[in-house]
């Protein structure tokens, strides 16, 4: 059996789409990828009309849990949370960007054009873009699993930087250079809240294509300013590739324990960092020390949480290391400006 999406998506609107279970086309074929993912299908044509251009095969044929946005003609985005350890495959013409985003669990993609798996950790996203040619990406994600996922064009994306760019200038590949997008960007949660506001918004048209496009523009902006924004100041240590891959593991640490209080000195030596390095080198490419990042990023999880509405206020302090609710409502208020409940009553309105 194989579980294709439906073509339930609509310009400027949002739909909850479901999963149809079709049985295997009789030209398919089934291979073997992993000991997880044991089985995928594949057909001689892919229905183009469908929002991802994808089927989707899993060895316990459970579905997806699916939301869709469209922005008009400048981007199609996805919400997709698995229930169970599942294998989607993405057919992509030359002229497509896709934006991968995890929100929980680690994803792994398999592009054609890249020779080794990427990984996506919680609050990690990834451009992927092969001008030259079509292409095509696996994407393999576990059980409870959440990802989110951007489409669009290449000319959507030079048009929205630049109102003036001629589409023309796509038709040498060589002139299309995307390996400033493709590395890992880090998602800190107020953005993947606004992606959370953009699928799960309860407005009505026709206020809800402007709030759509105006949340998606938001997104696409930040985006753009974390693969492209330039630096001012210089980094007083050297880093080399395998460093940068290091301070990314102290990051995917520091997020998998928000309870717990960094120690500089702890992380130095269990990532094998001179402290200096760890130090400066943290500063210069997340923007800030360990400990402003480790308290930002848990506060900011602090408001995903409230947005999601299935914990009390003081199990939120709980679950991100607060012992005592009245400290959390007090660094809360003076990041944001009100306190945990001010911020309910004032989206609830």
């Amino acid at each position: 059996m194989c579980l294709q999406y439906t073509g339930n998506e609509r310009a400027g609107g949002r739909v909850q789409g479901g999963l149809t279970i079709d049985p295997l086309p009789p030209n398919a074929s089934t291979t073997c990828h992993s000991s997880l993912y044991s089985r995928s299908a594949t057909e001689g044509e892919l229905n183009r009309s469908t929002l991802l251009s994808a089927y989707i095969c899993s060895v316990n044929q459970t579905s997806y849990s699916r939301n869709d946005v469209r922005i008009g003609e400048l981007a199609t985005i996805s919400s997709l949370k698995a229930s169970g350890h599942e294998q989607l495959e993405i057919q992509a013409d030359k002229a497509d960007i896709y934006f991968f985003c995890s929100k929980s669990g680690q994803t792994d993609l398999l592009a054609s054009f890249i020779p080794h798996p990427l990984e996506l950790a919680p609050c990690e996203g990834i451009f992927l873009a092969f001008p030259r040619g079509s292409w095509e990406v696996k994407v393999l994600m576990a059980a409870g699993n959440e990802l989110f996922i951007m489409k669009m064009e290449v000319g959507s994306m030079h048009k929205l930087i630049n109102p003036e760019f001629d589409e023309q200038h796509l038709q040498s590949a060589s002139k299309v250079n995307m390996r400033d997008l493709m590395r890992l960007i880090p998602v800190n949660p107020s953005l993947m809240s606004c992606f959370d506001q953009l699928i799960h918004h309860k407005m009505n048209p026709p206020f809800s294509q402007m709030f759509e496009k105006a949340k998606f523009l938001e997104i696409f902006s930040l985006l753009m300013e974390s693969s492209f924004g330039q630096r001012m100041d210089v980094c007083p240590v050297a880093l080399s590739p395998a460093i940068e891959t290091k301070l990314q593991q102290v990051r995917r640490h520091i997020i998998g324990h928000l309870d717990e209080t960094p120690d500089p000195d702890k992380l130095a030596v269990m990532y094998e960092l001179p402290r200096n390095i760890l130090r400066e080198g943290y500063r210069f490419v997340y923007g800030k020390t360990i400990h402003q990042y480790h308290t930002d990023h848990k506060l900011e999880s602090a408001l995903q949480m409230l947005n999601e509405g299935e914990l009390l206020v003081k199990e939120v302090a709980f679950r991100i290391g607060y012992q005592n609710p009245s400290h959390f409502i007090s660094a809360f208020k003076k990041k944001f400006g009100y306190t945990p409940k001010q911020y309910l009553k004032r989206e609830a309105v």
